[in-house]
C-alpha cells in the first residue's frame, strides 16, 4: 500500500469518526431529555436491546439532509437542520402514546437533484448529491436490514423540492411495503405535506417581491433564522430579489452565468415569520403521521408530489436533463470500473 494510500484512508476514518461523534452529540443536545418517553437512538443501542424493541410497537425514523447550495447566506444543510428540528418534535409526539416506542437513525446527508439544475448547472459550489438510483439504494438497503429484522414502521423526513429525489424514496418506501408487509412513508413524498411547507399568510407586498420563490427566499431564510441563526449569514438583510413568477422565469434566473444561488428575496426574510412557519407545518406534519399511525387515513387515497409533477411539462424537461447529467457521471464511474476490472 502506498503512503498516499495510507493517508486517504487515515483521513477517511478521521472524518468518519468526527460525523458520527457529531451526531451522537447533537442527539444528546436536543431529545435526550425525552429518553423516558422510550425513544432510542440506535447508535446507542447494542444488539440485545434491538432484539428486545417490539417490532410490532417500535416507530423507525429515517431522516435525510441534502448538501445543497442555499445561496450566500444560508448554510448547504438547510434541508437537513429543518428535518433535524422536525424529527426530534415528531419523535416526541409519536412517543406520548403509551404504548409506541421511537427508533432515531443517524442523519443520512445525502440527496438527489440540487436547485442549481434548475439552471441547467450540474456542478455548483456547495452541492453534493447522490445519483437518483444510489438514494434509492441506500433507503432499499436500509429497508431490507429492518424488514429482515422484523420492523414494521418506518417514517423518512427528507424535505428536499426535487421530484427525482422524493420519487427515489417513494420507490424504497413501495419496495419494503411490497416486500415486508409494513409500511414506510416518505413522508414529504406525499403532496398534501409539500405543499403547506412555510404555507403562511404573507402580505400582498412580500408575495410581489418574493415571487414564486422555491429556493433560499424569504420562507426558507426566515425558517433557519428560527431554527439555526448563528448560520445566518447577516447580510441577507441585503440580498436582491431575484424575484420569478412561475417555474420558466426561474429557469432564466438560474441560468445567468453569476446567479447566486437563491430564488425569491432573501432580504424580506424574519425570525418570526420561521416561528410561525415552522409551529404550522410541525402540527399539520404530527397529524399527519398520528393519523397513518392510527390507521385513520388510506395511504392510497394521498396523492404523491413526484406524480403531479409528472403533470408539469417545464419539470419533466428538467428531469429529463437531469437524468442526462446522472447518466454523464454513472458512465465516467463504470468506465473507471471496467479499466480496473473491478465489479
Amino acid at each position: 500500500m502506498t503512503n498516499v494510500m495510507k493517508i486517504d484512508k487515515l483521513a477517511i476514518a478521521i472524518l468518519m469518526t468526527i460525523f458520527i461523534s457529531s451526531c451522537h452529540q447533537k442527539y444528546n443536545n436536543t431529545v435526550s431529555q425525552s429518553k423516558g418517553e422510550r425513544i432510542y437512538f440506535v447508535s446507542e443501542l447494542n444488539s440485545e436491546k434491538i432484539k428486545s424493541l417490539d417490532k410490532e410497537k417500535t416507530i423507525v425514523l429515517l431522516t435525510g439532509g441534502i448538501l445543497e447550495e442555499h445561496g450566500p447566506y444560508l448554510p448547504i444543510f438547510t434541508d437537513g437542520y429543518w428535518n433535524e428540528k422536525f424529527r426530534d418534535t415528531l419523535a416526541k409526539t409519536i412517543a406520548s402514546r403509551p404504548d409506541l416506542n421511537v427508533l432515531i437513525f443517524p442523519t443520512i446527508p445525502l440527496g438527489n437533484s440540487g436547485a442549481n439544475e434548475v439552471g441547467l448547472k450540474y456542478s455548483f459550489p456547495g452541492t453534493f448529491t447522490v445519483r437518483f438510483e444510489t438514494l434509492r439504494s441506500i433507503f432499499m438497503d436500509l429497508a431490507t436490514e429492518l424488514g429482515e429484522q422484523g420492523f414494521k414502521y418506518i417514517f423518512v423526513i427528507h424535505g428536499h423540492g426535487a421530484p427525482n429525489h422524493q420519487r427515489a424514496l417513494d420507490q424504497a418506501a413501495d419496495f419494503f411495503n411490497d416486500t415486508y408487509d409494513g409500511k414506510m412513508v416518505n413522508l414529504f413524498g406525499l403532496n398534501p405535506v409539500m405543499e403547506k411547507w412555510f404555507s403562511v399568510q404573507m402580505t400582498e407586498e412580500q408575495k410581489k417581491e418574493d415571487g414564486f420563490s422555491i429556493h433560499a427566499g424569504m420562507t426558507e431564510t426566515s425558517s433557519m433564522l428560527y431554527i439555526v441563526p448563528n448560520l445566518v449569514d447577516t447580510n441577507y438583510k441585503h440580498a436582491i430579489p431575484l424575484t420569478g413568477n412561475d417555474m420558466n422565469n426561474l429557469i432564466h434566473i438560474a441560468k445567468e452565468p453569476n446567479w447566486l444561488g437563491y430564488f425569491g428575496s432573501a432580504r424580506l426574510a424574519n425570525r418570526e415569520f420561521g416561528k410561525e412557519a415552522w409551529n404550522k407545518n410541525v402540527k399539520d406534519y404530527s397529524n399527519i403521521v398520528m393519523n397513518i399511525i392510527n390507521n385513520k387515513v388510506n395511504l392510497d387515497t394521498i396523492s404523491r408530489f413526484g406524480n403531479l409533477m409528472k403533470q408539469s411539462p417545464v419539470d419533466v424537461m428538467l428531469d429529463s436533463l437531469s437524468n442526462i447529467g446522472e447518466q454523464r457521471r454513472r458512465t465516467i464511474q463504470t468506465n473507471w470500473l471496467n479499466k480496473k476490472r473491478l465489479k
